[in-house]
């Protein structure tokens, strides 16, 4: 791999692509285009065609026309010219009385003979679409039947709904009555979402691994992703019920008293003792539609902090309430007092009501099946009422266990089943689920194939080079770094300089709070008005500056060279590639990784779908589904990268999140009890590292630095705060270069049209074509397609051609207002409708074209979908999901780095 000289002039190798990659697949195939279909798109492009032209042709008209006055009688001019003058400025259709007293204008007018030629074509191929849709229609629901029939699609729609089940087998048997008709526009958008999307759910997708070969001189990746040999045969249903009706469940039964005395306990966090007064971090739970539990903390000061503090030493190991009083009331071989234990009873009584001394589960937190040990805790309880209840709870264990293996109509069965037990249990403890129990989710479907794939072929020597680059290329844009510099100067305005925190959560709401601050500067929020350090404004000033003399470099070269919203933005590849020897030294000194989520286009195209976060996070929690091989390389490419003798911990929230039940795959945790984690909070500190001038996670009973890695998808800010400073250890993965494409705005109905063109470095896409339309424009357009008739292809061809769209699209609901907060922000986003892919050249998706863009009220953005869906192949859409990594280059050791890196590397490549 090309190395590209340090700023301080040693070498900084280029990040590396990891050997082991995650594929995600869609399970469907689409045939082969139909006859009928093909027709009807090559028709409808023909329209497009002839409305850009007629646009075009207007401007000189109009000139024409006002020019052509001394040709004809004023009464002429007034009443037929100047109509039809002003209907092709206003892009209206004449009236045909009007063009039927043209008289011998056009022989006199030639702009107007190429406008009339070019209308009358577009009025000859309307007819033709017209009496083309019918079959085009019929050709297009004959394929989403063959699609509604496939095994795999009827699995996933079993999963979603009983009522999508039943409209998707309706539609497999091709009914033509006015209810399948209703139901088509729901039963298509799901079937789209099965061809189109690999993001994982259940059986619309199906997730593997494999090893990638080492990048050979002949680039290889040339060859069809969508025709691999994948073990989908190997396949198996990963099913675990929802971890926050799981969570929210023990929360109310343990909410007895008698139940919570027969557990452990343990403190709610670490003492401070702050001037003979303790200091808690106390944390509270909101159920949220049973998607992920909210966690928050507030800091609960006390007095008594010489019990409490004996309290925290007692319950750790965590201990059951009576053996707790014992030993609070003892302390000696001599039996205690009994009214020294009753006083001790009463005090952790208090303790427990005020959320300081908490139980624990009966089940690991990450229990990919808590509810067997659930149900085992209540029956130990010997309660006939717990017996009872544990009984209900194996019930629903057998009913989720069920539902991986079951036919369709029996899945469907066994959720409704499932939903109606959750939603009583819960109730008859205290806990309704809310106003719609029928939509909870009540359990989480992967599938994966156990079966390594074989990945060659998928990535060559010039995709291993492009994808290092672009690794360097993301650090540059990414918030990460300045969320570091932020949490560096608010932890020394806090702590001094070589300052020390003893308790994470002491920190946690400074470190959110710095996070939130780098973000607003991020959007544009000016220096200083958020608190901005000097550290974190001077520490960013060469990387903003870095990304300023790139951004101007190629808006510059766009601009010069005519470049318009349909010319690609292409990145000087020399300038991108030299990115790693420019880099401020603090922001080199970490090591860093990225998860690409990429697919392959024609040409060799390489897609960039996503740049996120690495260290496994977005492959780990399949790793104990997988082949074995699996987690052995994960944790050698992140030791590799960490160096011989680094301490790395692992840090697995979940949160109610089934997403975030991720296996451990490095030797050392961080946890709240050491019970599970071979780290607890109690055993870390914070310190502010002046040799790296950074914060840093340290081993209280050693000294050794820790690189902690978060393991999880759901959004870090989502998570509870006093775990903030751990997750912002290695913040890298918001990432964004809209910054480098130019934004091309256009007057249409109802706004204003945002165009952004194509982002390009090499033969990488970084970013692909959109188009931006406001609610108002969204509202303008719905109004014409519904006052056309059932498939609108006139609407949908002048809709074409104004806004300049290809007819193969991804629609995403617009980006909202910024809010004052982040973490809103992100909570707004999850109730935002998924992308949709949208053909315009498909009579059904024009048919439901309607009801699919009134899902967006607020404005859509189009995105051209590449690649599209693939026709013909063994698979629709395939996506490969890779690593990069690149070693920290800390204080004084850069020149070692490389051989640091090489050697890792190379250990990896015999672990394989």
């Amino acid at each position: 791999m090309p190395v590209a000289p340090a700023h301080d002039g040693r070498t900084v190798p280029l990040p590396r692509v990891a050997p082991g990659a995650l594929v995600r697949t869609t399970l469907l195939s689409l045939p082969a285009e139909p006859a009928p279909a093909a027709a009807f798109r090559a028709a409808l492009a023909e329209l497009v065609v002839l409305e850009r032209r007629l646009t075009a042709l207007a401007p000189a008209l109009g000139d024409a026309l006002y020019a052509s006055r001394a040709d004809h009688t004023e009464d002429f001019h007034r009443e037929v010219v100047l109509p039809l003058r002003r209907a092709v400025h206003n892009g209206r259709e004449p009236r045909p009385a009007l063009l039927r007293r043209l008289d011998g204008l056009a022989g006199r007018v030639p702009e107007l003979r190429a406008w009339l030629d070019a209308r009358g074509r577009r009025e000859d191929v309307l007819a033709s679409l017209r009496s083309a849709t019918d079959p085009a229609l019929a050709a297009g629901r004959s394929v989403l039947a063959g699609l509604c029939r496939e095994p795999s699609f009827l699995r996933a729609a079993s999963f979603t709904s009983a009522d999508l089940l039943r409209a998707v087998l309706r539609a497999g048997h091709g009914p033509t009555d006015r209810r399948a008709r209703k139901e088509e526009v729901g039963v298509a958008r799901h079937a789209v979402r099965a061809v189109a999307r690999t993001t994982p759910l259940s059986a619309f997708t199906a997730v593997g691994w494999g090893l990638l070969p080492a990048p050979s001189a002949a680039d290889r990746g040339d060859a069809s992703w969508n025709g691999a040999d994948l073990p989908v045969g190997s396949s198996r249903a990963v099913v675990r019920a929802n971890r926050t009706l799981v969570d929210t469940l023990f929360a109310a039964l343990a909410a007895d008293p008698r139940r919570r005395s027969t557990l452990p306990h343990r403190m709610c966090s670490s003492l401070r003792d702050s001037g003979g007064r303790a200091a808690f971090a106390r944390s509270r739970t909101a159920f949220t539609a049973a998607r992920f539990l909210a966690e928050e903390d507030d800091e609960v000061t006390l007095g008594a902090a010489e019990p409490l503090r004996r309290l925290a030493a007692l319950c750790d190991p965590p201990a059951t309430l009576d053996a707790l009083a014992g030993m609070l009331a003892g302390g000696g071989p001599t039996e205690p007092d009994p009214g020294q234990v009753a006083a001790a009873t009463a005090f952790l009584r208090q303790v427990c009501d005020a959320g300081l001394l908490i139980p624990v589960e009966p089940y690991a937190p990450q229990d990919p099946d808590p509810l067997p040990r659930l149900a085992g805790w209540l029956r130990d309880t010997g309660a006939p009422h717990d017996r009872e209840l544990a009984l209900r709870i194996d019930g629903l264990s057998a009913a989720t266990g069920e539902f991986g293996t079951a036919e369709p109509g029996r899945r469907a069965a066994l959720l409704t089943t499932l939903r109606d037990r959750w939603v009583t249990l819960l109730a008859d403890l205290g806990h309704p689920v809310g106003p719609d129990p029928a939509r909870l989710t009540v359990l989480s479907e992967d599938i994966v194939m156990r079966q390594p794939i074989r990945l060659d072929g998928f990535l060559g020597a010039a995709d291993h080079r492009a994808l290092g680059e672009l690794a360097s290329l993301a650090e540059v844009f990414d918030l990460g770094p300045a969320v570091r510099r932020q949490v560096r100067d608010s932890f020394v305005a806090r702590y001094g300089p070589g300052g020390v925190c003893p308790h994470v959560w002491d920190f946690g709401a400074d470190a959110d709070e710095a996070w939130q601050r780098a973000s607003r500067a991020a959007d544009g929020g000016a220096p200083g008005t958020d608190g901005d350090g000097p550290t974190a404004a001077g520490g960013v000033r060469r990387l903003a500056a870095l990304r300023a003399e790139l951004v101007e470099a190629v808006h510059r070269a766009h601009a010069d060279s005519g470049g318009g919203p349909d010319d690609d933005v292409v990145l000087p590849a020399g300038l991108v590639a030299g990115f790693g020897s420019r880099m401020p030294s603090w922001a080199t000194r970490r090591p860093v990784s990225y998860t690409g989520f990429v697919q392959r286009a024609g040409g060799g195209v390489l897609c960039v779908n996503h740049v996120y976060g690495g260290w496994g996070r977005f492959s780990s929690r399949f790793l104990d589904s997988l082949d074995p091989g699996a987690a052995r390389v994960a944790a050698t490419a992140v030791s590799g990268t960490l160096g011989p003798g680094a301490t790395v911990a692992q840090v697995r929230p979940v949160s109610g999140f089934n997403a975030n039940l991720h296996p451990r795959f490095v030797p050392e945790e961080i946890g709240p009890d050491r019970s599970y984690a071979s780290l607890g909070m109690d055993d870390i500190e914070l310190v502010h590292d002046l040799r790296g001038d950074e914060v840093r996670v340290r081993v209280k009973a050693t000294g050794a630095w820790v690189d902690v890695l978060y393991a999880g998808v759901f959004a870090p800010l989502l998570l509870r705060p006093r775990l903030a400073p751990l997750l912002m250890d290695h913040p890298h993965g918001i990432t964004d270069f809209g910054a480098l494409v130019p934004r091309h705005l256009s007057p249409v109905p109802g706004g204003d049209l945002v165009r952004t063109p194509r982002l390009r470095h090499r033969h990488l896409v970084l970013r692909r074509r959109r188009w931006g339309l406001a609610g108002p424009t969204v509202a303008v357009l719905l109004a014409e397609l519904a006052a056309e008739g059932e498939v609108p292809v006139g609407t949908v061809a002048r809709w074409r051609s104004l806004l300049g769209v290809p007819d193969q699209l991804y629609l995403h609901a617009a980006p909202p207002a910024r809010g004052g907060r982040v973490d809103e922000d992100l909570l707004s986003a999850l109730d935002r409708p998924r992308p949709q892919y949208v053909d315009l050249g498909d009579a059904l998706h024009l048919r439901c074209l309607g009801r699919w863009l009134a899902r967006h009220p607020g404005g859509v953005v189009l995105e051209e979908a590449l690649p599209a869906p693939a026709r013909g192949e063994a698979y629709a859409a395939v996506e490969l999901v890779m690593e990069t990594y690149r070693a920290g280059l800390g204080v004084g050791d850069a020149g070692d780095a490389g051989a640091r890196a090489a050697a890792g590397w190379a250990n990896r490549r015999d672990d394989r």
